[in-house]
């Protein structure tokens, strides 16, 4: 099937991409990395009259660390796994990266899409919880959005429909951290977990067992006072919906993930 006739328009600055979105409404589909979005259009179960590519603007695809981490929308995802700025100061995000499907697709997805599309089982949301990081989103004004606040629902997010996701800003952190995903097969996050420990910082997040990244606060009650890993993935899972397809055996996954990121948080912060 191909996808169904369109308009196409490459801006070469976000203020052009704010007003083609602002004249087109709910035609306009913006296109980064297109993994996503084009096999979507492709199968017509995405339409729209209006295609705008970012991959002109080059103001939206950067690194840049100062007091904190600074990422362009548009950066891809195998540059941040690579990049020494971003192993040095977001560690985490350069080991989620890795997780994020095959090198074909690290290659063209880039930060912004993969936090846009607010794919339940993806990692990059749930690490952005975990971090603390704010979403920039730019469209008659600038506003920058917690992560914690901007994942709404399934592929719903705080972004509206005249806003550019522009950049992401992640604050300096030296916590130990670390990330589990358990797959059914490679690139596919079935369910996983995100943790952060050390000095005021105790966050554990769940991704893949909700439409949105979870954090459970009696488990990371628990993993603040040094509870077992075990207490810890018991608490983190207790208060999941235990309904909807395939709940259970996502829910015994997530488990076990927890128990490993808590232990490898635990160690982390013992020998770091």
């Amino acid at each position: 099937m191909k996808p169904a006739p369109f308009a196409y328009h490459a801006p070469t600055c976000t203020e052009d991409a704010v007003a083609l979105l602002a004249e087109h409404g709910d035609q306009a589909r913006l296109l980064a990395g297109g993994q996503t979005l084009m096999p979507l259009m492709a199968s017509r179960k995405v339409r729209g009259g209006h295609l705008i590519d970012l991959n002109r603007v080059p103001e939206l695809s950067f690194v840049s660390r100062t007091d904190r981490l600074r990422i362009g929308a548009l950066t891809r995802l195998r540059q941040l796994e690579n990049d020494p700025a971003v192993r040095s100061a977001a560690p985490l995000l350069s080991r989620a990266t890795a997780l994020a499907g095959p090198v074909q697709v690290r290659n063209r997805a880039t930060v912004g899409g993969a936090l846009a599309y607010a794919d339940p089982a993806a990692e990059l949301p749930a690490v952005a919880v975990a971090l603390g990081a704010r979403v920039e989103l730019r469209g008659s004004r600038v506003r920058s959005v917690p992560a914690e606040d901007f994942f709404l629902g399934a592929h719903q997010t705080a972004l509206s429909g005249a806003e550019v996701l522009a950049a992401v800003e992640f604050p300096p952190s030296d916590s130990a951290c670390a990330i589990e995903k358990i797959s059914p097969r490679p690139g596919l996050a079935l369910a996983g977990a995100v943790a952060v420990l050390g000095g005021d910082t105790c966050r554990l997040v769940l991704f893949g067992v909700a439409p949105t990244p979870v954090r459970p606060a009696a488990a990371e009650a628990a993993l603040a006072r040094g509870a077992p890993p075990d207490e810890v993935a018991d608490a983190a899972v207790a208060g999941l919906d235990p309904h909807g397809t395939g709940a259970a055996s996502r829910h015994v996954l997530a488990r076990g993930a927890v128990a490993r990121v808590v232990a490898t948080v635990r160690n982390g912060v013992t020998h770091g």
